[in-house]
């Protein structure tokens, strides 16, 4: 049992869920914090999973997963339905990222 001004001072109420630690021959205790994790939709998830495809390739190999969640791409909200024509084929887009990266080299900010 805690004494009710640590409870108060921390903000603790029965059935509040500590941390516990033993160190040093002492036995430590502090709130411990629970969220609620973001559970996104199949259409959220399809969403982000082409949105953030970078290559027609790309496009392509995420697309069965996208299928497996039961979602129509042509009916993603928010995702154009031309978004993979869009796309750089993947060859051209490692070109784009050597001459990107070249540029960045000659302006002393690259790696």
């Amino acid at each position: 049992m805690l004494p009710a001004k640590l409870r108060k001072q921390f903000g603790l109420q029965d059935g509040s869920l500590l941390v516990t630690e033993a160190k040093d021959g002492e036995i430590r205790l502090r709130p411990a914090f629970v969220y609620e994790p973001e559970v996104w939709s199949p259409e959220e998830t399809a969403y982000f999973i082409l949105i953030n495809s970078m290559t027609k390739e790309e496009w392509d190999e995420n697309l069965p997963h996208v299928l497996e969640l039961g979602v129509d791409p042509a009916r993603i909200e928010g995702l154009e339905p031309n978004h993979r024509d869009a796309l750089p084929a993947r060859s051209a887009w490692r070109a784009y990222l050597k001459r990107r990266h070249a540029e960045l080299l000659q302006e002393g900010r690259g790696a």
